[in-house]
């Protein structure tokens, strides 16, 4: 409307000068010409000088929970930014479906001044990976009356973490993997002995030297070793089947990332030690995670999201029997068991009530 408004006033400036031709009108007249070309000139400059860029190539948000996403405009030129309008594109990687946004911003000061930055809002309805798009800007003069174009090809993407659900877990008595011996306690958390000796027995082949008894070796002529107790009986193997017979929608894939960041994460509070395993298609094998701590989870899904685990059912079956009956499968279809006794299976529509309000036996 400003610019409609300054066009017709020049217009008008004009008519009369042509009408009356007086020196002051004609005056006036050159200097608002001059003053227009000045103002695209400005314009033109900064497009030449701005560079709109996310200031996080890669940052995380919550599921539901408005996100700020910075955006940095460097700003090389001598004049300062006052206004810019920046389109871009937002969509879930994969997806065809395109959400277009627009938002206002500035760049006051040089490049690399923190008052460069500006910022938009963003709700994301499912847990993912967020591909951002910049397309193009609007660069205005200094008093935001004309602008010119700027195309851009800066992207940044925003990984969405589902929020943590206390869910109720009935363990068995005993792990399943008691009858591996587990040498040495590696445990983090503050108070905990290291040193807990089980018992004391003779070295043998492939024992470690640092866990030799020196005081007791000393003593009696002979290598004596110390054996650790087990902090922690509970070790499950759990397979993220991600195999299907066409792509998995993205609503689908929500309830899937819902469902294994809360049992992982709710196993990793009772002291379980998880090992997850996954197809990466890039690598053309199963990949491997430890976790024993709470933030591993989010690595865990940072890497779903980030990898192709697209693959046919017949790909990964072999790989699945070779765990076992008591290896914990969680799969794209949405269904959770333990070998092959199925747990529980989630209606994708109510997958979060279901994590919080549900009671899951694993006896």
């Amino acid at each position: 409307m400003r610019k409609v408004a300054a066009v017709f006033m020049l217009l008008v400036i004009w008519y009369f000068a042509g009408m009356y031709r007086q020196t002051s009108v004609m005056t006036l007249a050159v200097c608002a010409l001059i003053f227009v070309l000045l103002l695209i000139g400005i314009a033109v400059y900064q497009r030449f000088n701005i560079n709109i860029r996310p200031d996080k190539k890669q940052d995380i948000a919550f599921k539901k929970i408005e996100k700020t996403v910075l955006v940095r405009a460097d700003n090389k030129g001598i004049f300062p930014l006052n206004r810019y309008k920046l389109f871009l594109s937002v969509n879930y990687s994969g997806d065809k479906k395109k959400l277009k946004k627009k938002f206002t911003g500035c760049a006051w000061g040089k490049n690399g001044d923190k008052d460069d930055l500006s910022e938009f809002y963003l709700t994301a309805p499912y847990c993912g990976l967020i591909d951002i798009h910049f397309k193009r800007a609007k660069i205005y003069d200094n008093i935001a009356l004309f602008s010119v174009p700027k195309k851009l090809r800066e992207s940044g993407q925003l990984m969405v973490f589902p929020v943590e659900k206390n869910m109720n877990i009935i363990m068995p008595m005993t792990g399943f993997h008691d009858n591996i011996p587990l040498v040495e306690t590696l445990s983090e958390k503050s108070g905990d002995d290291h040193s807990e000796v089980r018992l004391i027995r003779e070295y043998r082949p492939g024992d470690l030297y640092r866990h030799i008894h020196r005081n007791y070796s000393a003593r009696t002529d002979n290598l004596w070793v110390k054996e650790y107790r087990k902090e922690n009986d509970f070790i499950f193997d759990v397979f993220l089947d991600t195999s299907s017979d066409g792509p998995v929608p993205p609503q689908i894939l929500d309830s899937f990332y819902e469902i294994v960041f809360s049992v992982i994460i709710n196993l990793c509070r009772k002291d379980i030690v998880i090992m997850a395993h996954w197809y990466d298609k890039e690598k053309n094998g199963i990949v491997d995670l430890e976790i024993t701590k709470e933030n591993q989870c989010f690595e865990m899904l940072a890497r779903l999201f980030l990898t192709d685990t697209s693959c046919s059912r017949q790909t990964i079956s072999g790989s699945i029997e070779q765990f076992g009956d008591k290896c914990m499968v969680i799969s794209t279809g949405l269904e959770w068991r333990l070998g092959t006794r199925p747990i529980h299976r989630f209606d994708p529509q109510n997958t979060e009530t279901e994590l919080a309000t549900n009671i899951f036996d694993l006896r």
